[in-house]
């Protein structure tokens, strides 16, 4: 059995900091200064924009202009070498307009850039053409119910291709519980990613994904739920684009066997990694370190 790390190109930019969503909740002043420290830290290639709602992009502009990333001070300029990417986040249900003027109000700040933008699935179809004039990719969270979701994964498509594809134009399903809704299952998720196959489209997960492998949570008001690991969607995503069929997804999906889902992923070459991450862009996750710590653990990553 292999004991060599996988490829760190397999998890390089993988985790998008959602430190300010739930269950996390982070202060936006604290989830600024946290993001600057893990961009310090042992992962900070693994680590993704900052992920902000539309309605919080004031408060961070604040929090950057209050305590710019050291290179920024150091060189004098609004912008270091690399301003620290931001992913505004206009929930369900959120007017577009308030995502434009969120990304407006970033453009024109110092210390950071707009990385993309993700929006609900009926206000990405009321402005199209505005969303992907912004120039950034764009992620639309896409619906559960299987109809509505195959429905909308084609409009995604259609307006993909109408675009040439210029703009990375990108799925994205809610893989945690809701007020209102279940966890999806592991068929729903497999279902999920065959359609993404079917139609060529990148795809991005957000919520639920805390730790590496697939597992059952004990809840903080009671009860349990059976929550999806990464290291499970990445190895997944690998059959995915060797044409595994529903069956062998789901079954991907559901493994508990952590050292069997570790070695699949470090046999990976760097051919099989560049397939996985063309498809699998990122995932949010408001504890950026846990996921990784435990594919250290695992031993995916070096200690």
């Amino acid at each position: 059995m292999s004991t060599t790390p996988a490829p760190r190109s397999l998890l390089t930019r993988l985790v998008d900091d959602a430190a300010v969503f739930p269950p996390g909740n982070a202060p936006v002043d604290r989830a600024w200064s946290e993001h600057l420290e893990l961009r310090r830290g042992r992962y900070a290639d693994l680590l993704g924009p900052l992920l902000i709602g539309a309605s919080g992009a004031a408060n961070l502009v604040e929090a950057a202009a209050a305590a710019p990333p050291p290179e920024d001070l150091e060189t004098g300029t609004g912008h270091g070498p690399l301003p620290i990417g931001v992913g505004v986040i206009a929930r369900p249900g959120t007017p577009v307009e308030d995502l434009l003027t969120a990304v407006e109000s970033i453009t024109a700040a110092d210390h950071v850039i707009v990385a993309g933008v993700e929006l609900g699935h009926a206000e990405a179809a009321q402005a199209w053409d505005c969303v992907l004039d912004l120039g950034v990719p764009v992620a639309v969270e896409v619906p559960r119910a299987p109809e509505t979701m195959l429905s909308v994964l084609d409009e995604i498509a259609a307006r993909a291709d109408a675009n040439d594809r210029a703009i990375p134009t990108i799925a994205k399903l809610r893989t945690q519980s809701t007020p209102t809704a279940a966890v999806p299952s592991a068929r729903e998720l497999a279902e999920f990613l065959s359609a993404v196959r079917d139609r060529d489209l990148a795809f991005k997960l957000t919520g639920g994904l805390h730790h590496a492998v697939a597992h059952t949570a004990e809840l903080p008001e009671g009860g349990s739920e059976d929550q999806h690991g990464v290291l499970n969607v990445l190895v997944a995503t690998h059959f995915l684009e060797d044409g595994a069929g529903l069956t062998d997804l789901t079954a991907t999906l559901e493994m508990r066997d952590a050292e069997a889902l570790a070695s699949l992923a470090r046999s990976l070459d760097e051919n099989g990694v560049g397939a996985v991450r063309a498809r699998f862009v990122s995932f949010g996750c408001c504890g950026v370190t846990d996921p990784l710590d435990d594919l250290t653990d695992l031993g995916v990553l070096p200690r």
